[in-house]
């Protein structure tokens, strides 16, 4: 309840007619105003309008999905407008399983002839409400680990190819007497302005595609910081990794061998 109240026993059939009605009604039809005392005509202006008093507003609910927006809705007393199907919502501290047996009493004590069909919990509804969009999650999160999957396997095949490359130069420089750390040194500095190069490219990239990622996503955020830090920190050190293997398997072999190998 935003405003007003709820109906009572005396919102009976002699009693004037009331409605309950939500805030996207109030703010489809009394944009600028409060909603709270209006009254509406249902059906169309007669001879003689039933005129129906609003005494309540309550909060929106998404009955079609999380992702769609809330349509104007009215709640009317059973007493003063009822309807041969009716829709019970129990709550209880116990496990809404066992209340089944107990419900159904209940109402056969009533009347015997009204049937107890479709029940289900509240997180079963949730549940059945987000499937589809749960289903499209799980898909697209196995297609981004086979995306990232592939770029891993891609940059190191590059980075180590970019390395063995230079293990003609790399045994140059051992023969010369140039020590393994600076060797290691000099190809890691290089391979990290590469990384570092595509790194910031990729970033820019990624931050321009969330204004398309956005319209996809419902109350979450399409520049998720810890995404972005994680996925960079992983393959910059896969890249990093692909580089420093094949540089340390150069610097270990003997240089004479290397430059025979290359000529």
């Amino acid at each position: 309840m935003i405003k007003g109240r709820f109906f009572t026993d005396a919102d009976n059939a002699d009693a004037p007619l009331v409605i309950i009605v939500n805030q996207a009604f109030a703010k489809k039809f009394w944009p600028n105003e409060d909603a709270l005392g209006k009254r509406i005509v249902m059906g169309g202006m007669s001879a003689d309008p039933k005129w129906i008093t609003i005494v309540g507003i309550v909060g929106d609910m998404r009955h079609f999905g999380l992702d769609v927006d809330p349509k104007p809705e009215m709640y009317v007393p059973f007493a003063q407008s009822a309807y041969f199907t009716t829709i019970y919502v129990v709550r209880s501290n116990q496990d809404p399983r066992t209340l089944l047996a107990a419900i159904r009493r209940e109402i056969q004590a009533i009347d015997p002839a009204v049937p107890l069909a479709n029940v289900r919990t509240f997180e079963n509804v949730i549940g059945d409400s987000v499937a589809p969009r749960r289903l499209s999650v799980v898909l697209l999160g196995v297609f981004a680990g086979v995306a990232v999957l592939l770029a891993s396997v891609g940059i190191y095949g590059v980075m180590s190819f970019l390395v063995v490359q230079r293990t003609h130069e790399i045994g140059v420089r051992m023969a010369l007497g140039a020590q393994r750390s600076d060797v290691l040194k000099l190809v890691l500095v290089r391979s990290l302005k590469l990384i570092s190069a595509g790194t910031i490219i990729g970033l820019i990239v990624a931050l321009m595609s969330t204004h398309t990622l956005r319209a996809l996503l419902y109350s979450v955020s399409a520049f998720d910081t810890a995404t972005f830090a994680l996925v960079t920190i992983l393959l910059g050190a896969i890249a990093l990794a692909a580089s420093y293997l094949p540089a340390m398997r150069a610097t270990r072999a003997d240089p004479m061998v290397v430059l025979g190998h290359n000529t």
